[in-house]
């Protein structure tokens, strides 16, 4: 009987004040949650810390995780059927116009104003509270497993060569055709994931950015098809003339292989590159290696929110799990999986040694550039890798791959309700 009073009384405060039971050092001794969550490191590392969060708070936590198609259908089934078999979900950034939108999860902003001073928000770089904490300027999570896109590079070749670090794309594809002529077949100036799915799109992204792409004007309506396209998807086709042969159906696996084992100068890529190649038992360019912002300034923001399901019967309890997967104390406990969300870990002298540390504060304080957070995002970010890949295989050029796309954009924009002619 006390768990269930006790759960009913947790519930009674958010849906009569918002406010949490006080009187007690552990209001929700006994609750149990059940949480959905990316088959992966950094959420195993939370499942080993279960103890202490019972220790702490008295919840009971089960953690299930799954694939990535998998999680997506799982939460999106659970969250349509209003099963409440999950109290918190993890989901894909871009996602959370699906599942925000829709009122699938719980908007948790009066309870973030409530307990900003507890969980350090203003440590929370504001970039990540925008890009993986609100959607449509409310709260509704809290970020995890974030991170972005670097641009990594031979430092060895670059400093034998003399060549500086690039701070435009122009540059690169100077640099990637001197580094053909000196170093070519056996080394390309660089690999691109260009192959038509989501990794394509990321790749791309980052190019476009440079060039002020932005996939909506302030009416909603489509901007693929402008200068800043052109510009990206013309200089797409000049870097494949330079890229590892494979590149136009490479996707993350292949591009990180090719470029650990040398076969390849430059690469735009994900942070967890840091891992792959750095590993001395796989990489053979271990010591080799740096990073360097963005050419252009802009790059990929990636990652995941962390929500509690509006069917959850314990959500003050749940509201609990964010606030200690993001605590200061979990965040530097587990570096350097994946960079941090707050800027006093970013930011110590003894993460320098992590080079995704400092890139993914760079990508911060610059321009991330963020996938649409629209309901339609995968449909959208399909089109766009299908569109640079038709160039970089020279299926298309980049004035008719980009009218297609604007077509094909501004369909889905209609479809929508995004964007009304």
């Amino acid at each position: 009987m006390r768990r269930e009073l006790l759960a009913g009384l947790a519930m009674s405060a958010v849906l009569l004040t918002a406010q949490p039971l006080l009187s007690q050092d552990k209001p929700f001794a006994g609750v149990q949650i059940k949480v959905a969550m990316i088959d992966e490191p950094r959420e195993w590392a939370f499942r080993d810390r279960l103890a202490q969060f019972e220790e702490q708070t008295g919840i009971k936590v089960t953690i299930d995780t799954y694939g990535f198609d998998n999680l997506f259908n799982k939460i999106l089934t659970a969250s349509a059927g209003k099963t409440g078999e999950y109290d918190v979900v993890q989901m894909h950034v871009p996602d959370m116009a699906l599942f925000d939108e829709k009122g699938f999860m719980l908007d948790i902003t009066d309870w973030v104003q409530r307990d900003a001073e507890q969980m350090e928000l203003s440590d929370i770089h504001p970039a990540v509270q925008e890009s993986h904490m609100k959607y449509k300027d409310r709260y509704y999570g809290v970020p995890t497993h974030v991170g972005g896109m670097n641009f990594y590079y031979r430092k060895d070749i670059f400093d034998a060569e003399g060549y500086a670090v690039p701070a435009t794309w122009e540059e690169v594809l100077e640099i990637a055709g001197k580094i053909d002529e000196k170093y070519g077949p056996d080394m390309r100036g660089l690999v691109l994931m260009g192959k038509a799915d989501i990794q394509g799109a990321s790749t791309y992204q980052n190019i476009w950015g440079a060039y002020g792409g932005e996939y909506f004007d302030a009416n909603g309506k489509p901007t693929l098809n402008t200068e800043a396209g052109l510009k990206a998807m013309n200089m797409v086709k000049e870097l494949t003339s330079h890229a590892v042969e494979g590149s136009p159906s490479y996707s993350f696996d292949e591009a990180q292989t090719a470029f650990k084992q040398g076969r390849a100068a430059m690469v735009p890529f994900w942070d967890s590159g840091d891992n792959f190649f750095g590993d001395a038992a796989a990489s053979q360019i271990v010591g080799k290696w740096a990073i360097a912002p963005m050419p252009g300034g802009r790059a990929t923001n990636g990652g995941w929110s962390v929500q509690i399901s509006k069917d959850s019967k314990n959500p003050e309890a749940a509201f609990e799990f964010l606030k200690w997967i993001v605590s200061p104390a979990m965040e530097r406990e587990l570096v350097p999986m994946t960079p941090s969300v707050r800027t006093s870990v970013l930011e110590d002298p003894a993460n320098d040694k992590y080079p995704a540390y400092k890139g993914f504060l760079n990508l911060l304080k610059g321009n991330p550039f963020n996938f649409p957070k629209v309901t339609p995002n995968l449909q959208i970010l399909q089109e766009v890798a299908e569109a640079q890949n038709a160039v970089m295989t020279g299926q298309a050029t980049p004035e008719a791959a980009l009218a297609q796309l604007q077509m094909d954009v501004e369909a889905i924009a209609v479809r929508f309700g995004i964007w009304t002619p």
